[in-house]
């Protein structure tokens, strides 16, 4: 396995991309259908997402990967 590194602004962009996936189901953020989120605890929101970046940088992949892969559906 290769190791990939990354920047800080391309972990932010990362974390961002999960966040929306996590609030808006998409990782581009709020769609066209809805203006509200799930409801979510705080605790609970950031213990996921920051699990779904370390995932996402084990696999070596960037947040525009992410938005790529919503493209390509």
């Amino acid at each position: 396995m290769s190791e990939q590194s990354y920047t800080v602004a391309e972990i932010d962009a990362l974390r961002r991309a999960c966040e929306n996936r996590y609030l808006w189901g998409s990782y581009r953020g709020a769609g066209h259908d809805s203006g509200m989120s799930r409801q979510y605890r705080e605790d609970e929101k950031a213990k996921c997402v920051e699990e779904l970046v370390r995932t996402f940088m084990l696999a070596g992949k960037t947040a525009n990967e992410l938005y790529e892969s919503e493209d390509a559906r």
